[in-house]
């Protein structure tokens, strides 16, 4: 078996529909620029809240 090595970067995406959404329009802006993107690792979730809201 050969030797690995990844590199690893931090991506923030956004959308007011869902977090499905969100990692979505992440990795289209990021693959105009990244090439071989295979395995993404998803380490937080954040929220807005209005009124009692998510």
């Amino acid at each position: 078996m050969s030797d690995h090595v990844y590199k690893k970067i931090e991506l923030v995406g956004s959308s007011p529909k869902s977090i499905e959404a969100a990692v979505e329009n992440a990795l289209a802006r990021a693959k105009k620029t990244i090439r071989n993107m295979r395995w993404l690792e998803i380490t937080e979730t954040r929220g807005h809240i209005e009124n009692g809201k998510i």
